[in-house]
């Protein structure tokens, strides 16, 4: 009797082992095959994006234009907007010419903010204003940010959209606007830290 409630127990405990084990190959099976289904839906997708990328070529060549010819205008040299597919779907990237510098970094997120918008309301689309912080400038060459603010105002004015920047008046191009440029009618609120009435509001908290 102690034998066989021996060999009871060695059965119910190599049972449990031959289940564990058949949970396991099932388990494994069932990994492979979602495997080589999302294998063959990645290779769909992507042969998908691939025609669509193609079939659209002449609606983004436009985004590309507008980035290279914004970029121009600020560095007399056409930067490029790189728009490409890999294995995990589009891949944007930008390049302005020059060295590597916090202030072309941040130009860089000027043209395609201002290039986002312009081909959005080319088409009818998207939101009618575009808003920037003083941090848009930081490290920018004057010049630059002289440049900026005139194409701004510029694109909003051919493409009907609001450019809104909040800029401190140390961080203002007033030499390097071009001449004739009216910078001064373009301002639209004034904020001073002197007393409540200069806040956004009119009052402190």
């Amino acid at each position: 009797m102690e034998e066989l409630t021996q060999l009871q127990e060695l059965h119910a405990a190599t049972r449990l082992k031959v289940d564990e084990l058949t949970n396991r190959i099932t388990q494994l099976r069932q990994m492979t095959t979602k495997a080589d289904t999302i294998k063959v839906e990645t290779v769909e997708l992507k042969r998908a994006t691939t025609l669509d990328y193609e079939e659209r070529r002449a609606l983004w060549s436009q985004a590309l234009s507008l980035f290279s010819d914004f970029s121009e205008h600020l560095y007399n040299a056409p930067g490029r907007l790189v728009i490409d597919i890999d294995d995990t779907g589009y891949k944007f990237d930008v390049e302005i010419a020059g060295s590597p510098s916090e202030g072309i970094s941040k130009m860089k997120i000027f043209c395609y903010d201002l290039m986002l918008i312009s081909f959005a309301r080319q088409r009818g689309l998207g939101v009618d204003f575009l808003i920037h912080d003083s941090t848009i400038f930081d490290g920018v060459d004057p010049r630059q940010r002289a440049h900026a603010l005139e194409l701004a105002v510029a694109m909003s004015a051919k493409f009907g959209f609001q450019y809104i920047c909040c800029i401190n008046t140390d961080m203002l191009p007033i030499n390097d606007f071009s001449q004739g440029f009216d910078f001064e009618n373009l301002v639209r609120l004034r904020l001073t830290d002197t007393d409540p009435s200069g806040s956004l509001l009119g009052f402190r908290y």
